[in-house]
């Protein structure tokens, strides 16, 4: 009788490790995705610290090479150095290819500012140095 209950327990707790894994994957989403968001929230972090660098300055560097931060101005997973442009004055833009929309990125953590939000694919972001960029 000691037997059939063990394999009885056993069998119910087989069932609800996978229960719990199941509605996991299913809130969080599948792993991929889950890089992808980690890889997305890694390119607002280095946008961030690019305008942070390049805030007070009366003139633009010519690229994003003259800033020192060097882990920052590359792609984290493609290694493909984010874009910057200049505009006019002290007015630029940085640009990025998300994986994912902030949307999804940020339903846990929401960001009280919306200025990083951004859309899967190319994403340009209009900054000027003469302002303090958002945080």
């Amino acid at each position: 009788m000691s037997r059939h209950r063990d394999v009885l327990l056993a069998g119910g707790a087989a069932v609800v490790v996978l229960a719990v894994l199941a509605v996991g994957f299913h809130v969080l989403g599948p792993l991929r995705n889950q890089r992808d968001i980690s890889a997305d929230e890694r390119r607002v972090q280095d946008l961030r610290m690019i305008a942070q660098q390049i805030y007070g300055r009366h003139t633009l560097p010519a690229t994003l090479t003259e800033l020192r931060l060097p882990n920052q101005l590359q792609d984290p997973v493609t290694g493909t150095p984010y874009e910057f442009h200049t505009k006019s004055g002290t007015a630029y833009e940085l640009c990025a290819t998300f994986a994912t929309t902030s949307a999804e990125s940020d339903s846990e953590n929401p960001r009280p500012d919306t200025f990083w939000n951004h859309t899967k694919g190319r994403q340009c972001f209009e900054l000027d140095a003469a302002q303090m960029p958002a945080w």
